[in-house]
């Protein structure tokens, strides 16, 4: 037993499905696997099993972190914003100095030390869950997607602090829907497959299961056309008009004399370094963010603040991103998940139609989760929900389609599928897509404008860059 990290032996990881699995030391795994197929639970069995010594960093931490924020929120009490725990305390360091970090971290993370965590963006909280398992220093890592929401800077100074540990000896377990980020340094694999543990074995046995159990791609169907009432933008003025945007969180400068125009049927895609502003610039548009109306702001040719209701501007616009994922805390099934995008709601408080509940029906059908339509959302893996909420973004065909990170927690093959879907919405549909991405092999064909985040003297500002040419992987 004292080779043995971790084992597993005959635990139930759904009904009428056990799992054995031994960890021996000297072995560095990492677990693959699609949307849906176990990992999830795999991961609560490990933590379980593991006990306090151990530390996993996941997108239901984050979830279950944030929510503990929102609840100390001491707003009122403080007569303020309460911006949250100070990161460098939320990190358990006794100082706000960037030295008091021990691993090589981006230039400009130590400016972030002092500032309230509910302030980071998603990728810079991924950054700050897996640096404070990492200083608790336990026996057991486990980092479910460490890479996802980084930016490209960030994910290599991932990459490095993650082989560092690797290397020293540390037992690091890592699971992964993309598999281009698996490590020379991995020497096991394990995928899961239908809630199984499908294949455990050595790198080179892994190759040669690739090669005899390829993918599977389900037949292609054609995407679910509108409703017929859905709201459609008939006016010759720009769907988006920035003037001289600044934007700005008591001393902190976020945008910076931005200017900007989105025209009907042009599509933008919007990379920047985490913390740059991109998330702050949609919800300018999306009507999340109140210094909309502080700004010279136009949407649909109505200036911001001129009489027109958050919901006028909902009905137009359709949002996917990991703030929509963290804030959809509803209990209700797959399939009224998906028809909530047709009541612009996070939830459904009106009767349904047998024509929206067909609808949302061929959504289910065209996602490969017929099968999931009536199971609660929150039973269903970060990438199921990651889909249901895409197809509730999709399903009115709205004049402009807000994509933040629409692929994080997806798998390769659902990445590809999602993409695919984003490509024919971009050449054959009347929706124009905003597309914030980190990732280059994540190129949407049909996209031709992009907007790069630029440091300015004070904050960011944007500028409009060529697309440089990805390496799409094939699928």
């Amino acid at each position: 037993m004292d080779n043995i990290i971790l084992k597993l032996e005959n635990e139930p990881l759904q009904k009428g499905t056990n799992i054995n699995w031994t960890w021996k030391k000297g072995e560095k795994w990492v677990i693959l696997g699609e949307n849906g197929s176990g990992k999830t639970r795999f991961l609560e069995l490990l933590e379980e099993k593991a006990g306090k010594e151990a530390r996993s960093v996941s997108f239901e931490n984050l979830e279950r972190i944030l929510e503990e924020q929102i609840h100390q929120d001491d707003s009122e009490f403080l007569g303020r914003i309460d911006t949250g725990t100070p990161l460098y305390r939320f990190l358990g360091l006794e100082s706000n100095e960037i030295s008091a970090l021990p691993f090589k971290v981006s230039e400009g993370y130590g400016d972030l030390l002092n500032q309230g965590i509910r302030t980071l963006s998603t990728g810079e909280m991924r950054r700050a869950l897996i640096y404070r398992a990492v200083l608790a220093e336990p026996t057991l890592l486990m980092l479910d997607e460490p890479f996802d929401g980084l930016d490209v800077e960030a994910a290599a100074d991932m990459k490095e602090l993650i082989v560092s540990l690797i290397r020293e000896g540390h037992a690091v377990l890592m699971i992964l829907n993309r598999k281009s980020e698996i490590l020379e340094e991995h020497s096991h694999i394990g995928v899961f497959r239908d809630h199984q543990l499908a294949f455990t074995g050595s790198r080179e046995e892994w190759i040669r299961y690739e090669k005899e159990n390829p993918d599977r791609i389900n037949n292609r169907l054609p995407i679910p056309d509108p409703p017929s009432d859905s709201v459609r933008y008939k006016g010759s003025a720009s769907l988006v008009h920035m003037e001289g945007v600044t934007v700005r969180y008591g001393d902190k400068t976020i945008l910076n004399d931005l200017f900007w125009e989105v025209k009907q049927g042009e599509h933008w895609q919007i990379s920047g370094p985490n913390g740059a502003g991109k998330t702050t610039l949609l919800n300018l548009i999306s009507g999340d963010n109140s210094q909309a109306y502080s700004n010279k702001v136009s949407l649909f040719g109505k200036r911001r603040g001129s009489g027109e209701t958050v919901w006028e501007i909902k009905e137009k616009v359709g949002i996917i991103s990991p703030a929509l994922q963290l804030n959809y805390r509803v209990s209700l099934t797959a399939r009224m998940c998906i028809i909530s995008g047709l009541f612009d709601s996070i939830g459904v408080y009106d009767k349904v139609s047998p024509l929206q509940r067909a609808l949302a029906d061929k959504w289910l059908a065209y996602l490969g989760m017929s099968d999931r339509a009536d199971r609660p959302i929150k039973r269903l893996s970060y990438g199921e929900q990651r889909l249901l909420l895409i197809a509730r973004g999709l399903i009115k065909h709205p004049p402009l389609l807000i994509l933040d990170e629409p692929c994080q927690g997806l798998d390769d093959r659902n990445r590809l599928k999602v993409l695919k879907l984003l490509e024919e919405f971009a050449y054959q549909s009347d929706s124009t897509l905003l597309y914030v991405t980190h990732h280059r092999e994540d190129r949407i064909e049909g996209i031709s404008r992009h907007l790069r985040f630029i440091p300015a003297e004070s904050g960011y500002t944007c500028r409009e860059e060529p697309l440089t040419e990805p390496n799409r992987q094939s699928g």
